[in-house]
């Protein structure tokens, strides 16, 4: 897999070094809050996660997490979701930050280096949702050129 390198930060594939900073930042109420997951996430379940997504693919179709890391200061500050469907041409995004890095611009060049990686390869269509009360990511989506 390569690396998608930005400005500031680094997009990679999990490693088991990356279990306790996800477990602590999924577990972290203003995280979960609008997430399909169930918090607090345990050593144990982050040691399951990150093996799973240790084993998934950014080639597709299917589903690839992205580890985020800032360049200066390595270790993960959260993540990219991907799913790409058969044939590759559509896909949707997700993102997720730890609440210490938010606000300094990272999920926005995070989420428009994924993108762009996936037009770059093809794809035709990326969608993204969120949940309606979760206006932070409604102006994120917006400000990455997504479209309600």
């Amino acid at each position: 897999m390569t690396d998608i390198v930005t400005r500031r930060l680094r997009l990679r594939g999990f490693s088991c070094d990356d279990v306790s900073a996800l477990a602590r930042y999924r577990s972290d109420a203003r995280v979960a809050r609008y997430q399909t997951w169930r918090s607090p996430i345990d050593q144990a379940q982050a040691q399951e996660i990150v093996a799973g997504y240790r084993e998934e693919k950014p080639e597709g179709p299917g589903f690839f997490q992205y580890a985020i890391e800032r360049h200066r200061r390595p270790g993960l500050i959260g993540d990219v979701a991907v799913q790409t469907e058969p044939g590759l041409d559509q896909a949707v995004l997700g993102i997720t930050l730890a609440p210490d890095v938010r606000h300094r611009g990272y999920a926005t060049e995070a989420m428009t280096a994924v993108a762009t990686r996936l037009l770059a390869a093809g794809v035709r269509r990326i969608t993204a949702a969120c949940d309606a009360r979760n206006t932070a990511s409604e102006r994120l989506l917006r400000r990455v050129g997504f479209e309600q």
